[in-house]
């Protein structure tokens, strides 16, 4: 079974009925690696290395969280610009990423959340 991970990006988890429902149904596998972004970094001090190891220990990368102002919430956006760097995950020499699968989990704020169809890193 491949390594999953999620990462887990909700600036305010209490309101939401959908993801705290997603987050109870995950299910205790091996493997499987729950990153909840807000949690671990309250003070928005991400810490990269560890981040970038996390991406490289698994397979497939879920990115979960609300659709937040045509985007994604601000501590998420902060991790993407740091951990994602050029020479690491994009660029000429940015091959870390290359070939593990992507999906994406989103809630819009409704009663509805959509699920992606997997997109691999190339």
């Amino acid at each position: 079974m491949p390594s999953i991970l999620i990462l887990f990006a909700h600036p305010a988890l209490e309101k939401s009925r959908v993801h705290r429902r997603l987050l109870r149904s995950l299910p205790d596998l091996p493997g499987l690696t729950l990153n909840d972004l807000y949690e671990h970094y309250p003070d928005y001090n991400v810490d990269v290395r560890r981040e970038q190891e996390l991406l490289l220990a698994h397979e497939i990368i879920v990115f979960q969280h609300p659709f937040y102002w045509y985007s994604v919430p601000p501590l998420l956006k902060q991790w993407q610009d740091l951990v994602l760097e050029h020479g690491w995950a994009y660029g000429s020499k940015g091959t870390a990423l290359r070939g593990k699968q992507t999906l994406h989990v989103i809630s819009t704020g409704g009663s509805t959340f959509c699920i992606s169809l997997p997109r691999t890193f190339t």
